[in-house]
């Protein structure tokens, strides 16, 4: 027995009971990052100034949306009062979403040059777009809101989803160092499990006035793909919540991904000043990093009900189609109802693949005085330059700036961000001994309508006592570099 109750609830179970990218934004290019940062850059575990940390646990989410609004709630505030509304005008809209869990990563120094990182994940994205279209909450019929967005045809919309468990191993080491420059390689090897994949296009939505009624419309071309995992197709409302959770796990594929990244350092003479930690082989001037993230796919089968159809049949009217559809509840019912006012509709069978957020991300951490740092981050996703066939989920990372003061135990974190929907946020994030908790956007802790744009992390990593500092954990870095140079031999 399958109904939209239940697809909907295992689709929630996924999104917030498990809380699944990776967006410790204050961590990024920071020297104590850690076990965190192949999750930025697979390079940047070699030059750490301990010799080993391990991240019990850190989990993050970070959500947007300009279709709706939250209001009456903030995390400091209760849920009691809060509503959802749909956001009036013209505009394009858009949801993104994105939630990790970090379980056990774990970061160890082999040697002064060389790295390794390993641990497990649980990741999941959601996206949907649409075209400029007009929304008006007084909109009451599809007529209604046809007549206001005759001037925005063709229409179209874009949705999906991928949820994945990983295991990862990065390793990285020192290509090349002078004692002034030092370049860092690193390589980032997941084995994944696809867990559950969806996707939809509504693409070239076509329709004019009905020469029959004065209010009415004709539906004239357009198409709807869609596709899900065919572990959706075993939930089962009659069996408990366990044993559909257990059915809706088995059977999923696995796949190979990658991340690689350099990270370029130059070095700067030791500040007094500066935290112990980064004194003399960690201390630095400028580090720039520049790195390959998520590459590769999840592969799902297609569910039964999956299709593909094309409008095109004469005297579709807006009237049918809505009279049609007041007795959907069940997807199979609203397969039947599509066949019956489509021009072919058809099922889709095999395989189909989500593609990961593969994205180019540079960072540049430069050093100002002390413990101060900034740090500025850009990131590129390189999917949208593919076949419009690709099916991909997205990222809305873009440009984010932050100021930082740190030490090992004490950090104080400042990043704005800039979105590649262009919304700006200040977020803020703190790290107390081996607590990090940071907000993407202050506005979700003291305003009650912004809880749709935002988000929050948090991480506890255990780092080592004095004994396990690389200062003693690598005798080879012990001096600074220019005490090494003092030692040369000189030449004649």
């Amino acid at each position: 027995m399958h109904s939209f109750k239940n697809y909907f609830f295992v689709i929630g179970l996924l999104l917030f009971n498990t809380s699944i990218a990776q967006n410790y934004q204050a961590l990024n290019g920071s020297p104590y990052a850690g076990s965190l940062a192949p999750g930025s850059n697979p390079s940047s575990i070699v030059q750490v100034p301990y010799s080993w940390d391990i991240t019990l646990v850190a989990f993050q989410l970070k959500q947007s949306s300009n279709a709706f609004k939250i209001n009456n709630f903030s995390l400091l505030s209760s849920p009691k009062n809060v509503e959802i509304k749909a956001v009036n005008g013209i505009k394009k809209r858009f949801v993104f979403a994105n939630q990790d869990i970090h379980l056990l990563n774990a970061r160890f120094s082999l040697s002064s040059k060389t790295a390794i990182a390993f641990g497990a994940n649980l990741r999941n994205y959601v996206y949907g777009t649409t075209s400029k279209t007009n929304w008006q909450d007084t909109s009451y019929s599809l007529a209604d809101f046809l007549k206001i967005n005759v001037d925005y045809i063709p229409l179209s919309a874009d949705a999906g989803h991928s949820t994945w468990a990983e295991l990862y191993a990065t390793y990285a080491k020192t290509i090349f160092t002078d004692g002034n420059k030092t370049l860092n390689a690193g390589i980032t090897i997941n084995y994944n499990r696809a867990i559950s994949g969806s996707f939809s296009k509504i693409r070239n939505v076509n329709y004019t006035p009905s020469v029959t009624s004065e209010t009415g419309y004709l539906l004239t071309t357009g198409s709807l793909q869609y596709g899900y995992s065919a572990n959706f197709d075993q939930i089962d409302s009659n069996k408990t919540f366990a044993a559909n959770r257990n059915i809706f796990l088995q059977n999923n594929s696995f796949n190979l991904g990658a991340a690689i990244g350099i990270e370029y350092i130059i070095q700067t003479e030791p500040d007094i000043n500066l935290d112990k930690d980064l004194v003399d082989a960690f201390a630095y001037h400028t580090k720039i990093g520049v790195s390959l993230m998520d590459i590769g796919h999840n592969k799902f089968k297609y569910g039964s009900r999956s299709r593909l159809g094309f409008a095109g049949l004469q005297g579709i009217t807006d009237t049918l189609v809505e009279n049609k559809f007041k007795t959907v509840n069940s997807l199979d019912k609203f397969n039947e109802t599509i066949s019956t006012i489509a021009a072919s509709y058809t099922p889709l069978a095999g395989d189909f693949y989500i593609y990961k957020p593969t994205r180019l991300v540079v960072n540049v951490d430069q050093h100002l005085l002390n413990n101060f740092f900034i740090n500025a981050e850009i990131t590129v996703p390189l999917l949208p330059f593919t076949s419009k066939k690709t099916i991909y989920i997205r990222d809305i990372n873009f440009f984010a700036i932050t100021p930082r003061w740190e030490t090992k135990n004490l950090g104080v974190y400042f990043p704005l961000l800039f979105n590649n929907r262009q919304q700006l946020w200040m977020g803020a994030a703190f790290k107390v001994g081996p607590l990090l908790l940071g907000t993407h956007n202050l506005g979700i802790l003291f305003s009650k309508n912004t809880a749709q744009s935002g988000g929050a992390y948090l991480a506890f990593t255990i780092r080592p006592g004095k004994n396990h500092d690389r200062q003693l954990h690598d005798p080879s870095n012990t001096l600074s570099s220019k005490t090494k140079r003092s030692l040369k031999c000189p030449s004649f």
